[in-house]
């Protein structure tokens, strides 16, 4: 990532489920991917995030802080899971951005800018700007994005322009029967919902196989009618 401290969400989180199930981790020995005693700044507002946030507290770290660039009203990230984070000790700075990460090597802080909300974006949501000349540091000897994924080009992926499609980018389906507008096509988990929990894609995958099995009997159905109708 540049600086030797600044790490991705999912390396530093699999260090430490590892970690927890015995595992020996040289980049989490060496501190690479361990929080304890340092000063942590997680950017992102998601699910993912708080997952962080919530492991630097539990492994020990000086401080934690999250930064995100909306406001607490419009984060992805579950309300409670923030409140969760709060009570044990994380900062967070909403409307805040990294400009960049400070450091010779290894990073020692975070230049962050602060945005104010502007007019809606493609999704209907409202888009971040920032504000000149609010730029501000963080004191930071690990810094963990937890940024999220961009969805797929889906049309391109599929081959399929017909193919209905949110405001988000994810596939339209109806939630009961888990079919999409292309008549037999069904869909479901992170495609559908945008990036979510393996629980719920789980649940998708059974509901879809449900949904699938009541549409292959209501074909078969009808191909019986027809041929006793002819």
């Amino acid at each position: 990532m540049g600086l030797e401290g600044v790490v991705k969400a999912l390396d530093y989180l699999t260090a430490s489920n590892r970690v927890g199930l015995g595992d020996r981790v040289p980049a989490f020995e060496s501190g690479v991917l361990n929080a304890r005693g340092r000063n942590v700044v997680v950017v992102g507002g998601g699910d993912t995030a708080m997952d962080c946030v919530r492991t630097a507290i539990r492994q020990g770290a000086a401080s934690v802080t999250c930064l995100y660039r909306r406001d607490r009203a419009n984060m992805p990230g579950s309300q409670r899971e923030v409140r969760h984070a709060e009570e044990e000790g994380v900062r967070f700075v909403w409307q805040a951005a990294p400009e960049a990460f400070l450091g010779d090597g290894r990073v020692r802080a975070v230049r962050a800018v602060r945005m104010r909300l502007g007019p809606p974006d493609a999704t209907g949501r409202r888009r971040p700007e920032p504000v000149p000349g609010s730029s501000f540091e963080l004191p930071a000897d690990l810094v963990v994005l937890a940024l999220g994924f961009d969805p797929e080009d889906v049309e391109h992926l599929f081959g399929e322009p017909e193919l209905a499609l949110t405001r988000w980018g994810t596939i339209r389906i109806d939630w009961n029967t888990m079919m999409t507008n292309l008549e037999g096509v069904f869909a479901g988990g992170d495609i559908v919902r945008g990036a979510s929990l393996v629980v719920w894609a789980i649940r998708d995958g059974r509901d879809a196989a449900a949904g699938i099995d009541a549409w292959l009997r209501q074909r078969a159905a009808r191909g019986a009618e027809l041929a006793l109708a002819s």
